[in-house]
């Protein structure tokens, strides 16, 4: 079986019992700019995914559980290989939008809710651009046989 592939960092502070927080800094505008900068980058991309060359392509960063392990349907290989393609949006958190999942071609209805159920509790590296978190289409394909 073959598969082909294209980390959010949170950082929580306990609030109970401690100082409260200094105040922000107002940001420099060339920081704001930054900022409105990915905002509409975001915005762009969400409206056409694929349309831009981007520096970083998104990545499975956790591919469990596997979508396609054995025992396989005794049909699969009746045509002597199975194959397997989809996309689907990553957004900027890492997560798949199952709402763009998209089967491009599946020789075996087996492969379709094997591929979804299983993307589904994937984490991704999403794509970037200029330091900017973008959604990007995750174009995954498997075969078989």
């Amino acid at each position: 079986m073959r598969f082909s592939t294209a980390l959010l960092g949170v950082t929580l502070a306990a609030c109970a019992g401690s100082p409260p927080p200094e105040p922000t800094p107002t940001p420099a505008p060339a920081a704001a700019a930054v900022s409105d900068g990915c905002a509409s980058i975001v915005a762009a991309f969400l409206a056409k995914p694929d349309s831009t060359p981007v520096t970083k392509v998104p990545e499975p960063i956790k591919m469990e559980p596997r979508p396609f392990r054995p025992p396989y349907p005794a049909d699969l290989l009746a045509k002597g290989k199975a194959e397997f393609r989809a996309t689907v949006l990553v957004d900027t958190l890492g997560k798949a939008d199952l709402a763009t999942f998209k089967i491009q071609l599946s020789t075996h209805k087996w492969f379709n809710n094997q591929a979804l159920n299983a993307i589904a509790k994937w984490r991704f590296r999403p794509a970037e651009i200029d330091g900017c978190k973008v959604p990007r289409n995750y174009h995954f394909s498997a075969s078989v046989g």
